[in-house]
């Protein structure tokens, strides 16, 4: 299962639940999860990848899918006949 789903599932079962005795049990098991650390790190060369990207996207240097979609066969292309 997804985290995220899980995570929708766990939070439509605790604002339904009505016991606080329950409640601060679960408080108490989940209590100790630091709130502060971030989700995920990313490498310094995806960082700069990052934000090349932003540049990119402010700068209006994009494509769409079905430019993307062609530049993609025609290096697939290129590759099988190498």
């Amino acid at each position: 299962m997804q985290a995220n789903i899980l995570k929708y599932q766990l939070l439509d079962k605790l604002i339904s639940i009505q016991d606080i005795d329950l409640l601060e049990k679960v408080n108490e098991l989940i209590g100790n999860v630091d709130l502060d650390k971030p989700i995920f790190e990313i490498t310094p060369a995806q960082r700069n990848m990052l934000m090349q990207s932003e540049e990119d996207i402010l700068n209006g240097n994009l494509i769409t899918d079905e430019e993307l979609n062609e530049e993609e066969d025609k290096w697939l292309k290129r590759l099988a006949i190498q």
